[in-house]
């Protein structure tokens, strides 16, 4: 059977994006499997659509293939909401909590570096595999996945892409899907309750799109601004030789405008700062869910599933004990929990959806929505960056 290439352009690929989300909506809300989980919608409709893909590949002379361009620039968009979200006046209300989050999520870096250059070695990997498998496609996601993959792939490690991409895209898969359930156990072995009422304050979901056409163009400005300097830093900072994922600088300056937005009392629509954030994060995740090569992957993942299975029990376990300890031991430290499980496997975008289903559905935790995207947008991926270097420098 001759087999025939089809491309999805990135218009197609959004529309069709865009139904396999509301498909996993639906799921989730009629399975109540899905529902006591905690499961995204966003990974139950992506893993349904990766499932099509992959039969229709099996199954017919069709191979489909799909432009990923508009799913890159959807996480940059992601990355800059993060950024705009995290206001400096915010942090006393995170306190302790978020000092001693960063702390352990600190130590967990070297831990998930060192567990994947250790497992590497053990089943005949080179190390610096055992690194693309750690922080840098786990904690990093695809833009680092992709940045460091291309440099180690043009240094003559053939196949780190690949490897990166797949290790990327299988962690943000199980973080999706085990973050819901720990943070589950722990709200039900503790019998934990939010100390909220359902209320609409700055940091929680809104409960309808907003409508204000003003909002909604002053927030596609910042968010334009970002993306506009942060890309032109990021070209600057490549030219001088230094190595970082392209979302980094974005976020930096997404960082800078917000807070000197604030020193110059200027307020924004936090409700339209969250529709930007969950659109691009929920479709960000569908169409990378949907792009799982599932096929290809299976000839080459042998060593790449074990790694996984080890980073896996480490991170469930990491996050089980001492990060539910570290947050307090309460209802915010199991939302917590959930998004740092999501972090550290699948990146900020499935930390941030698998809290707000978890929020969904036991009750809204401000200080959890306020702590993880802090922890994210000015501590992680910075760390991560100097932790990578480190070892990098070390296993040369």
């Amino acid at each position: 059977m001759i087999e025939t290439l089809i491309t999805i352009d990135c218009l197609n690929f959004l529309l069709i994006s865009i139904f396999v989300l509301a498909i996993g909506i639906l799921l989730t809300r009629h399975i109540p499997l899905l529902r006591n989980l905690n499961i995204p919608a966003s990974v139950t409709g992506g893993l349904l659509g990766s499932s099509i893909v992959a039969s229709i590949n099996i199954f017919t002379s069709w191979h489909l293939q799909f432009d990923l361009s508009l799913r890159d620039n959807l996480l940059l968009i992601f990355f800059s909401t993060i950024g705009l979200a995290a206001r400096f006046k915010y942090l006393k209300e995170g306190g302790q909590t978020l000092l001693a989050v960063i702390g352990v999520m600190v130590v967990f870096l070297f831990v998930q570096n060192s567990v994947g250059i250790l497992v590497a070695c053990l089943v005949g990997c080179p190390p610096i595999f055992g690194l693309l498998a750690g922080t840098i496609a786990f904690v990093g996601g695809h833009g680092t996945a992709i940045t460091w993959g291309t440099l180690l792939e043009n240094q003559g490690w053939t196949g780190a892409l690949e490897f990166s991409l797949a290790a990327a895209t299988l962690g943000l898969v199980v973080g999706g899907v085990l973050s819901g359930p720990i943070s589950r156990r722990l709200i039900h072995q503790y019998e934990l309750e939010s100390q909220r009422q359902l209320e609409k304050t700055v940091m929680e979901i809104p409960v309808s799109i907003p409508a204000n056409l003003e909002g909604m163009m002053g927030m596609v400005l910042m968010i334009s601004t970002s993306l506009a300097i942060g890309l032109g830093l990021h070209s600057v900072i490549n030219n001088w030789g230094i190595v970082l994922p392209q979302f980094l600088p974005i976020m930096i300056v997404a960082i800078f405008l917000i807070n000197t937005l604030d020193l110059l009392d200027v307020r924004i629509d936090a409700d339209t700062l969250t529709f930007w954030n969950d659109v691009s994060l929920q479709l960000f995740l569908v169409m990378s869910l949907m792009n799982l090569q599932l096929l290809s992957w299976l000839h080459t993942a042998g060593p790449l599933l074990i790694i996984l299975g080890i980073q896996t029990l480490c991170a469930a376990l990491f996050s089980y004990f001492i990060v539910f300890w570290a947050a307090g031991r309460d209802y915010d430290a199991s939302v917590i929990c959930a998004g740092f499980t999501g972090m550290v496997l699948g990146a900020i975008p499935v930390g941030m959806a698998n809290m707000m289903t978890v929020t969904q559905r036991y009750g809204p935790s401000p200080k959890a929505l306020l702590v993880i995207p802090l922890l994210g947008a000015c501590c992680m991926d910075i760390a991560n960056a100097i932790v990578i270097q480190l070892f990098l420098i070390l296993s040369t």
